[in-house]
Parts: C-alpha cells; structure tokens; sequence
C-alpha cells in the first residue's frame, strides 16, 4: 500500500506539472502578444495625432494663402479644434501671429520669437512637413506634441502643438508595466518581469533584482528563439515554477519575459500525501488491504482532482478575461480552450467550441493554421488572413505558439488570434480622406487658375457677336462663336464643380428621428425600383436619436442608394438598415447586382472616377466627403456577382 501510494503521488504530481504546463504557456503567450499590441497601439495612436495635427495645419495653410487669418481667427481655430498653439513664422523663422493670450505674471517673453534652427528643414524647402512629435515645453514642465508645414509660395511655416498630457497619461494606463503589474496582482503568481541583456526594463512590485542572462544557458537559449521553456528555479530561497518566453518588437528582440509561479499548492499536495502514507502504514494492522487501497485511491483522486480545479480556474480566469481570442488545440487538432474573446469573435458559444476538430471548425476556414503547424521550421508562426464570419470580412493576425512537454515533445498549441479589421478599416479611411484632401486642394488651384483666361475668351466671343459683323459667311461666323460660347459655359460648369468640391462643406447640425429620415429616403426610390423590378426594402423601423446635417447626409445616401439600384438587375434587391452600436450609428446599404472588382474597389471614391457611361464620378467622393465632415467612416465590401455592402458609422451626438 505504501508503495502504491508513493507510485500515486509520483502520477499526481506529474498530471498537475502538466496542466500548470499548459496554463502557464497560454499565459505568458497571451502576455507577449497584449505587450506586442501595446507598443503597436502606441505607435498607432501618435500616428493618429499627426494625422489630425496635419489636417488642421493645412486648413490654416489655406487660410493664411487668402490673407484672411487674424489673431483672433487664430484664436478661434485653436478653441474649435483643442489646440493649444498655432504659430505663424516668416522666411526668416520669425514668428509673424500666434494665437497666445499672454497670461499675467507668465515668464515667456513677448518679444522676438526665431525658430529658424528648429524649422530649418521647412524653411530651406527641403521638405514641405515636420512631425515634430513629443516635446517638452521651453517655460513649464508640460509637454507637447507638435507639426509643422509649409506656408504657401513657401512664405515660412505653420506650427500647431497639442497639449500631451492626457495622450501621455493615457499611455501610461496600457502600458507593459500596467500589463505585469495587473496580473501579478493575482494570487499564485510569485513575480513577473521583462529583463534583457543589461537588467530589468518592467517588473512586478516584488522584484528588486534577478539573475543575468549572460551566463545561464537557460535563459540564453530561450532569447533565442519564440518558444516557450519552462524550468524549476530558485526565488528568495524558494522553489518556482518559472516559464521563460521573449518579447520582439516587429524583427527586434525587446527582452525576455520570465513568469514566477508558487509551487505552494504543489508542496501542499505533496506533504497531504506524504501524511496520508504514514496514516496507511499505522492503521494496515487492523483494516483490511483492499478496503485501505480503495479508501487511499479515492482520496487521491479527490486531491488531484481539487488541484487540478485549482490550477485551471487560476490561469483560466485569466486567459477568459484577455482582450485577445485564444484557442489551444492538442496534437489531433481538437479544441481543448476556447475563451469569451473567441466567442464573441467568431460568435460561437464555448461548449459548441470545444472538442471540435479545427479542421471542421467554421466550415475549414482555420485549416490554414494546420498546414502552418505541419510545415513550420521555428516554432512559432505569425500569420494574417481574412476571413469571412457570419457574412462580415475581418482582418486577422494570428500567432500559432508550439508547446513542448518536459521531453521536448510537441505536447499542444496555443493560437492566439487578434481581430485588427477595424483598425484596418480606419487606415483605409484615412488614406481615403487624405487622397480626398489633396484632390481637393488640386481642384482649387487648377480651377482658380483655368477660370480668368476662360471668362476672357467668353467675354470676347460676346464682344465679337455684339460689334463685328462678317461681310460673308455671316451664319457659320455666328455658329462658331455660339459653340465657342456653350464650351465656356460647360468649362466654367466644371470648374464650379471643382471650385464646390474643394471648399469645405457647412454642417447645420439637427437632431431628427431616424425612423422618419429613412423613411423619406425610403419614399423617394421605391417607385423607381418598382418600374426597375427591384425588391427595396427598409428593414428597421427602430426609433433612434440621432445629430446629423439632414440634407446633406441625404445627399450623400442618395448617391449610394442610386448606385445600388443601378447595380441591381431586374428581380435584384436593394437594402437600407440602421442600427445602434454604443455611440455609433451603423447604416447599411446592400445589393445583389454585380459587385465592384478589387482592382476598382481601391478607386471608387476617387474623384471623376466612374465605370457609368453617364457618371460624372463626383457621387461618392461628394459622400465620402459630407461623412467625413460628420466625423464618421465609410466601409465597403463587395464580391463579383454577388453584391456590394455600404456601412457607414457616424456618431449619434
């Protein structure tokens, strides 16, 4: 019986190594992957206060070419905008307006202001912008963030700053420092730190020193390569169960992540069991072998079962609670973790998840994972894809991780999967109303410059018809100048479009019931579609609050309406849905007609560009522009004879 017991200790042990092996991998994966979208987040949203830097500089520029900015205009545009400083310099680096309201008692000075040194490269004409980025302020311990332009017929430059504050206190709230603190918080978890060659970059409170990398193989090994190790280890006199895995940052290798968990439930177990088998021994006298053996098998049972729980709610909390989705599959593909971001992401429940085989998983859309698996030569594979889920693109990375057993032998693999579409979707946007933007300012000045020398020649076509009479011919003198007068109409015509196009749009604010809005769209066009053979349907009827521009957003969904009904055939169908999503207001506008090919997709919002014979390519460059004016996003997907799906997303206040 004692030996028996001892064997039984030995196997628990072994299976309880084994689920904190697989938890703890899963653990530290997910940490690598929410510190990589960390740093990638950051990156992302200093791009974004460029961006919005960039734009309102250049609506200054513009400005400033029509000679109409004052101090107080300047003032203004910094109120509207939130930003805290625009500054105009001359060709010198002198500044020449500002929008600063000196303050009493302030140390800056109010005389001479040069930053020739600072916007050499603008004013040389090397470069047309600056993205000066963080900054600390020259007379506080504020900090800014900054860009610059030129000014135009390079007459000096345009420098607008931000208040960083809540840019930097924000950074600080998703940092990797927030990331290890969080988590070492929970219980189990003896410490965690990211360590690279010279010392410690982030740890967890308790962390004061660890051992260097620089001489333990170990550690040296697993900076290495992407694979998660795992050891048993000395901390503060005690045994850990440590697992190892490095941080890289695109192709850079930032550190190496080490997770300390305790071994007190372990030594817990172990000691119970140890008592157990001196209890046996004393009472084998009087009880019966086989009444102890199945008395001793049903409590050991019991212990590894209660630690087994034990272990799996510690890390599986955990892991169910992470922003990212992660599967883990064992070696025959079957799912064996399924957690809630996962869930909501492929809109699966848990239970149906789990013991499914990934091959039939979303009908084989996730094969693609074990062909990466069967052919990888490192151990681990980043892979992106798009896929189609309940009739929506979406934009996934997926890292596939390969966990090794105490033998170095394949024993699962942790798929940790993030959803990047709307990230993607508001790149594109991006492009899209920067791409808007200089076609715009294009517009203007051709148009500026086509229109003097055009009224010239129609004011001598009228000049010539008035005062000049051939003394023959006198019919085809006159037909000539008519023509010559209809093509200056029509020039002109097009420069207005051009001119229209190019200036920014008044918004007029109104808060309407969208109900009734849609309707009325909805009123416009079912007659059309009636004579078309076109089903149109409008498919809510939810009464919703929303703060739009009525006119000119029915501008803008006019002309995709009209294009999903040109795009429809007969016996096609055309769909308009609204809906509410948190702050948002989501309008989808669908058809079956012949979808749009990928090569065009990119050029659809292109100015003059169509595929109509009797387009003139300004409706949906005029709709991505009045969406724009509202703060909101354009989506749009579309397969060859399938259709094209319209979603728009604007904010509801």
């Amino acid at each position: 019986m004692i030996t028996t017991a001892y064997f039984e200790l030995n196997e628990s042990k072994k299976e309880i190594f084994r689920v904190l092996s697989e938890q703890s991998s899963s653990l530290i994966e997910t940490i690598s992957l929410s510190s990589d979208n960390t740093l990638n987040a950051s990156d992302e949203i200093e791009n974004l206060i460029a961006q919005r830097l960039l734009d309102n500089a250049r609506l200054v520029k513009n400005l400033d070419s029509l000679n109409v900015l004052t101090r107080s205009k300047l003032i203004q545009i910094g109120n509207e905008n939130k930003l805290f400083r625009i500054n105009i310099f001359d060709k010198k680096g002198d500044r020449v307006l500002t929008n600063r309201i000196p303050l009493p008692g302030h140390i800056h000075p109010e005389g001479n202001v040069n930053r020739y040194d600072e916007l050499k490269p603008i004013l040389s004409g090397e470069t047309k912008q600056l993205i000066l980025g963080l900054k600390s302020s020259e007379y506080s311990d504020e900090e800014r963030f900054t860009v610059a332009v030129s000014r135009a017929f390079n007459k000096g430059a345009i420098v607008i700053n931000l208040d960083a504050s809540a840019f930097l206190e924000f950074r600080k709230k998703i940092g990797i420092g927030r990331i290890i603190r969080d988590i070492a918080d929970n219980s189990g978890i003896e410490y965690i730190a990211l360590q690279d060659t010279i010392g410690i970059l982030a740890a967890s409170a308790s962390v004061h020193s660890m051992d260097p990398i620089e001489g333990d193989k170990f550690l040296e090994n697993a900076m290495k390569v992407d694979s998660t190790f795992k050891r048993i280890s000395k901390y503060k006199g005690h045994e850990v169960y440590e697992v190892v895995k490095r941080l890289k940052m695109d192709k850079d290798v930032i550190g190496l992540y080490r997770i300390g968990i305790s071994l007190n439930e372990v030594k817990g177990v172990e000691a119970r069991m140890y008592r157990r088998i001196i209890i046996i021994s004393f009472i084998l006298a009087a009880i019966s072998i086989i009444v102890l053996s199945i008395i001793f098998t049903s409590q050991n049972l019991q212990a590894v079962s209660n630690e087994f729980g034990k272990f799996k709610t510690f890390t599986g909390t955990i892991l169910q609670d992470m922003r990212e989705a992660v599967i883990v599959i064992n070696n025959n593909f079957e799912i064996t973790l399924f957690n809630k971001s996962a869930e909501e992401l492929f809109k699966i429940n848990r239970g149906e998840a789990i013991n499914q085989n990934l091959k039939e998983f979303l009908d084989g859309k996730l094969t693609f994972v074990i062909d990466a698996i069967k052919v990888q030569d490192k151990d681990t594979s980043d892979i992106q894809r798009m896929i189609e889920i309940n009739n929506q693109n979406k934009f996934l990375t997926l890292s596939v991780t390969k966990n090794l057993n105490e033998f170095n032998e394949p024993e699962n693999f942790t798929i940790v999967i993030n959803d990047f579409t709307e990230r993607k979707n508001l790149e594109e946007q991006s492009k899209r109303q920067e791409k808007l933007s200089a076609m715009g300012e294009l517009a203007s000045g051709v148009a500026h410059e086509i229109r003097n020398p055009i009224n010239a020649i129609g004011m001598i076509a009228q000049r010539l018809n008035k005062e000049f009479i051939p003394n023959k011919d006198s019919e085809e003198y006159k037909s000539i100048l008519n023509v010559l007068k209809d093509e200056v109409t029509r020039i002109n015509k097009i420069i207005t479009q051009f001119l229209n196009y190019a200036k920014p749009l008044g918004i007029e604010l109104k808060t309407i019931e969208a109900n009734e809005y849609f309707d009325d769209i909805y009123r416009l066009y079912i007659d059309q579609s009636n004579l078309k053979k076109i089903h149109f349907n409008k498919l809510s009827t939810e009464s919703i609050r929303i703060k739009i521009d009525p006119e000119l957003m029915k501008q803008a969904l006019m002309n995709i309406v009209q294009n999903a009904i040109d795009a429809a055939g007969e016996n096609g169908s055309v769909t308009i849905n609204y809906y509410k999503t948190g702050e948002l207001l989501n309008i989808v506008i669908e058809d079956d007609g012949v979808g749009i090919a990928e090569d065009q997709l990119k050029r659809i919002f292109d100015l003059y560009f169509t595929t109509k014979k009797e387009g003139n390519g300004l409706g949906l460059s005029i709709a991505q522009k009045i969406v724009n004016q509202h703060n909101g996003t354009i989506i749009v997907e579309s397969k060859i004879k399938k259709g094209t799906k319209f979603i728009i997303k604007i904010p509801t206040v």
